[in-house]
């Protein structure tokens, strides 16, 4: 049998021994994998759905706005300019207020007669504009949580809903308003009538018209756009200008205060899942342990021993980064088009976001893994099938420091003295959850200072797109948490087991043990708490122009819920434990 095939053999025996580690592995893999790769690909994602927008509408590749009296005179000149390969017919819009089912909001409504060569909204649900009709841009119309049917007010007059569009045409609400100047220079959605119905409902307000300019080269819309406009084309008209590509920097922004939630959230849930895998590493060192000298035994030498060990833990990564891609990906459109403005569709990841995720899988799959391996495999073959009992470093003060304490809190201490890098493990994935229920918090105390200053539309909409990524992040974190401290805490109890029963046999009752390695996760609790706190606030610092510290009671209330979690999840595995005779576990073989 082949090296290769019996590595793969064996692998996939133990996969399927012991199918819930690797879930577990996954999982926490998969979670800062995940989060990495939305922080990535929301950009991407903006870029996917616009281009896709773009293309179903006959997007523009220039999108001018102009106060010219004779505009289909401007157009004409335009259309013979060079570069230009296409201008649609004038479009009149003017800037006003649309009411709807109790709410007033900007907006700005174009006049449509037919449908043009360029910029061709595409009706998403019910039917296009007609005469007394109406048809609401869907991001706009999610907003007013309007449907077709409903009525909307513009100028006083009152339309039904016949349907809602989207357009490449602006950038998406809250932030599809026309170019500065006569049109509105703040927020708002877009509104479609019949032109007729336009200048009815305009009333006194001064009328502009929109240009949809179709260049031979799109790439050159951003130089075009400055310098298309020169006085022998535009008069003495006023005209601005935006290219097709100023679209998409405009359709980020929402994501701006998002992605630093997202790369931090990633690099918080790899701080986690490392402490996952830590621990489920410990679980599994006796049995790696053993059976690395069963296979030395049989003639196996140490590199098929370390590539054995080594592959599972690599299929398994591999798994986790192509979940956790997959995962980012899909969720990624939704995250990059909260107000419902583009067609979204998933994308295939780019090389970068691929690499970028694997090296993260790796560095935590390797961090985690790497050191029980090596030792494993650098083991005696006699040392590994006798299993002989671990020295413990010799701390002459400890007694000292410790024999005046409580039977709980000594064995305790002397729990996190003897395997002080598991200790710190557990502060780790505490400190992690801690600093985002801190960032968590200071975020809300901040919003709702920010929201009695009064915000815009634009500054809603991110607020709740924040809100929204920093809840799903802290649950992850929070998820993860739950699962460290007991994996921590049954590895300790495991790898103490012989301790401990000797500790039972010497007269400590059950209840000791128990509260003793609670002790053993609690004291690093509480000095992760201490740290985390103020890196909550210093990391939301980075990130955010309004910072308010929450009230003291909410982190007193915050910070003991936390120990007391923590105690009574590490309480059950130390339960469980105790069942077992003392007897018994100092008797058992390693398996």
């Amino acid at each position: 049998m082949g090296r290769l095939l019996l590595i793969w053999r064996l692998v996939v025996r133990d996969l399927r021994r012991r199918p819930g580690e690797a879930v577990m592995f996954v999982v926490a893999v998969t979670a800062a994998t995940s989060s990495l790769t939305l922080g990535m690909a929301t950009d991407n994602a903006v870029a996917n759905g616009y281009m896709k927008t773009r293309e179903a509408t006959a997007g523009p590749d220039i999108a001018a706005i102009t106060t010219a009296d004779t505009p289909s005179a401007l157009a004409g000149r335009v259309a013979q300019a060079p570069g230009v390969d296409t201008v649609a017919r004038p479009v009149p819009g003017f800037s006003t207020t649309v009411r709807a089912g109790g709410r007033t909001e900007h907006t700005v409504v174009e006049g449509r007669t037919r449908i043009a060569t360029v910029d061709r909204p595409l009706v998403t649900s019910g039917t296009w504009v007609r005469r007394g009709g109406a048809v609401v841009e869907r991001g706009f119309a999610q907003a007013l949580d309007v449907r077709v049917g409903d009525r909307v007010t513009i100028g006083g007059r009152d339309y039904p809903v016949l349907g809602t569009a989207v357009s490449a045409a602006t950038a998406v609400y809250p932030d599809g308003n026309w170019a500065s100047g006569p049109g509105p220079s703040d927020g708002g959605g877009r509104i479609w009538l019949t032109a007729a119905d336009a200048r009815a409902a305009a009333g006194d307000e001064p009328l502009v018209h929109l240009l949809a300019i179709k260049l031979s080269d799109p790439d050159a819309a951003p130089v075009l756009a400055d310098t298309l406009f020169t006085d022998d084309i535009a008069g003495r008209a006023w005209v601005n200008t935006r290219p097709w590509q100023s679209f998409i920097t405009y359709d980020t922004n929402l994501l701006r205060s998002v992605q630093p939630t997202l790369v931090i959230g990633g690099g918080l849930l790899a701080a986690a899942a490392l402490v996952t895998l830590a621990s489920l590493t410990a679980v599994r060192a006796p049995r790696d342990h053993r059976r690395a000298g069963l296979f030395k035994a049989v003639g196996a030498t140490p590199g098929t021993v370390a590539a054995l060990l080594l592959t599972r833990h690599l299929l398994l990564t591999a798994a986790a980064t192509a979940t956790g891609v997959t995962v980012g990906c899909l969720t990624a459109p939704a995250l990059a088009d909260p107000s419902a403005g583009l067609l979204n569709t998933a994308g295939p990841p780019t090389t970068g976001i691929v690499a970028a995720a694997a090296l993260l899988a790796v560095v935590v799959a390797l961090a985690g893994t790497l050191g029980p391996v090596v030792r494993t495999v650098r083991s005696s073959t006699v040392n590994a099938l006798a299993a002989p009992a671990h020295l413990t470093a010799y701390r002459p003060r400890l007694p000292a420091v410790t024999a005046y304490l409580p039977t709980p809190l000594l064995i305790g201490v002397r729990l996190i003295a003897r395997r002080p890098g598991r200790a710190a493990l557990s502060a780790t994935g505490t400190a992690a959850t801690t600093v985002m229920v801190t960032a968590a918090l200071t975020w809300q105390v901040s919003l709702d200072a920010e929201a009695a200053r009064g915000t815009s539309t634009f500054e809603d909409i991110r607020n709740d797109v924040t809100a929204d990524v920093m809840l799903g992040v802290t649950v992850a974190l929070l998820a993860l948490s739950v699962l460290n401290t007991v994996f921590v805490s049954w590895s300790t109890a495991v790898q103490a087991r012989r301790a401990l029963a000797v500790t039972r046999t010497l007269g400590a009752t059950p209840g000791q043990v128990i509260a003793a390695l609670c002790t053993a996760q609690l004291l690093p609790a509480v000095g992760a708490i201490a740290v985390g706190i103020p890196i909550g606030f210093g990391l939301f610092s980075l990130f955010s122009d309004v910072v308010v510290i929450p009230p003291g009671a909410w982190l007193a209330v915050a910070a003991p819920a936390v120990l007391l979690t923590v105690t009574a999840l590490a309480a059950l595995p130390a339960w469980l434990h105790t069942r077992k005779a003392a007897g018994c576990a100092l008797n058992a073989e390693p398996v």
